[in-house]
């Protein structure tokens, strides 16, 4: 008999944190993080971290492993997830996978395409292009297989620069690999998917309020101390070299410290993009996320 792994997923702000910690005082469970930002120690308001109080109600995993210094992928999330789910079930709890990177859950439960490793050499080399020139480096892969141009559009930064390491290391395109047969992390599970959802004036007034929050709560000082163990300044260059600002307010907090942004500016763009972050992450959960899947509005 398969054991059960209940996974909670939604937009941002649509109160997953709320619902996971519900489920698991009601269930035996512990919350297993599937957000990426998360995964990081540093700007724990700016990525609702939940707080210590709220992880002291019951067991939290994979929350804040991470230095902002430190990469990662949805294999490595997926690898650390399947453990974290089988020493769940066998202390005799249910696993919950709470947050809302799409990307990690549908990894985990479809498993991937075996990639190449990629040397230290070609995965330096994609980086720095990447910095510099990243057009360029785009319009390279998307000469040599035109079908990225649309698979992988320039917003897909990240997958883009690792679409490009894999050409470098081995001349073929990443789909190639992407035809290979699946590796699976986890066997012997049933996944129920619960996908949060928020009417959309709902949605919006909730993010704009917890982004007032976030600035009443530090979050310009979280953003500032950590600016202060970076020693790139260009604002271009450190928001592509560090993927945990990729936190919505961390860059439009970055732009108000070094002048760009008026304080006005800052908070207004930033909820813009946490708004258009949320209607990108609703499209992705209706079209990517199909499997054993119930909806709940809240």
């Amino acid at each position: 008999m398969n054991s059960t792994v209940k996974v909670i997923v939604g937009a941002t702000a649509t109160g997953k944190t709320r619902r996971a910690l519900e489920v698991a005082k009601i269930g035996n469970g512990e919350i297993i993080n599937c957000d990426s930002l998360q995964l990081y120690n540093e700007l724990k308001i700016l990525t609702a971290l939940p707080t210590e109080e709220e992880m002291a109600t019951v067991t939290h995993k994979l929350f804040g492993y991470l230095n902002y210094d430190q990469k990662t992928s949805s294999v490595d999330w997926a690898k650390l997830a399947a453990g974290a789910i089988q020493e769940t079930i066998g202390s005799g709890k249910i696993p919950i996978i709470a947050g809302g990177t799409g990307l990690y859950v549908k990894t985990l439960i479809e498993g991937v395409s075996p990639m190449p490793i990629i040397s230290a050499k070609n995965r330096q080399k994609a980086e720095e292009l990447s910095v510099y020139d990243f057009s360029a480096m785009c319009e390279e892969l998307y000469s040599f297989d035109p079908n990225l141009r649309h698979m992988l559009p320039q917003s897909m930064h990240h997958q883009l620069i690792r679409a490009y390491e894999i050409f470098l290391e081995t001349g073929k395109s990443i789909r190639y690999f992407w035809s290979l047969p699946k590796m699976q992390f986890i066997q012997n599970v049933d996944f129920e998917i619960e996908v949060i959802h928020c009417e959309r004036t709902i949605l919006y007034e909730r993010i704009a309020h917890r982004f007032e929050q976030m600035l009443y709560n530090g979050a310009i000082d979280e953003v500032r101390n950590l600016l202060s163990k970076i020693t790139i300044k260009n604002p271009k260059e450190i928001f592509m070299t560090f993927p945990i600002f990729k936190a919505i307010g961390a860059k439009e907090i970055t732009m108000f410290l070094n002048g760009i942004y008026t304080f006005e500016q800052m908070k207004e763009t930033s909820i813009k993009n946490s708004r258009h972050y949320a209607k990108r992450q609703i499209t992705w959960f209706k079209h990517q996320i199909k499997h054993c899947r119930r909806e709940m509005i809240v």
